[in-house]
C-alpha cells in the first residue's frame, strides 16, 4: 500500500503541513518495511511514530486550544486513542516474532487509512475553523 504526500493534503498551516509531510514519509517507510518483512525497519518506524505522534499532536492541540476549537476534546481523544494503539504495537515489537505477517499488513493498512483520514477529515476541520491569516484575535 503506497502513501505519499500530495498537495491536496495541505491545510495551509505551515508547521502542521510540514509535520504531516514527515508523518506521511514515516508511514511510507513503515509500509515498505512491512512489504520487505524488515522487522528492524518496522520497529524503528514504530518507535519514531510514537515519539513523533506525541510531538505533532501536541502542536496541533496547542493550535486548537489557542483558537478555542469547539471539537478540541473529541479531537484530543482521537489523538490519545491513536497513541495507545501505536504504543501497543511498540510493546509487541519487543518480540518482533509476536506479530504475524498478516497482523503487520493489517497494521500497515490501518495506519495508512488512519493518517489519511485524520489529515483529510479531522485536521481539515481545524483549518476551516481558524481565523483567516492576518485576522486579529479580539
Amino acid at each position: 500500500m503506497d502513501i505519499q504526500w500530495k498537495d491536496e493534503f495541505a491545510l495551509g498551516i505551515g508547521i502542521i503541513d510540514d509535520q504531516h509531510k514527515k508523518l506521511i514519509e514515516r508511514t511510507a517507510s513503515f509500509s515498505r518495511a512491512v512489504e520487505r518483512g524488515d522487522t528492524d525497519g518496522i520497529g524503528d518506524t514504530v518507535n519514531y511514530l510514537l515519539a513523533y505522534a506525541l510531538q505533532h499532536f501536541g502542536a496541533e492541540e496547542l493550535i486548537m486550544i489557542r483558537n478555542r476549537y469547539d471539537r478540541f476534546k473529541e479531537h484530543r481523544d482521537e489523538h490519545s486513542w491513536f497513541i495507545k494503539e501505536v504504543y501497543d504495537v511498540y510493546c509487541r515489537m519487543a518480540d518482533p516474532e509476536s506479530l504475524s505477517p498478516r497482523e503487520l499488513t493489517d497494521l500497515r493498512d490501518f495506519l495508512v487509512r488512519w493518517v489519511l483520514d485524520h489529515i483529510m477529515q479531522k485536521d481539515r476541520d481545524i483549518a476551516r475553523c481558524l481565523p483567516p491569516r492576518g485576522a486579529e484575535k479580539k
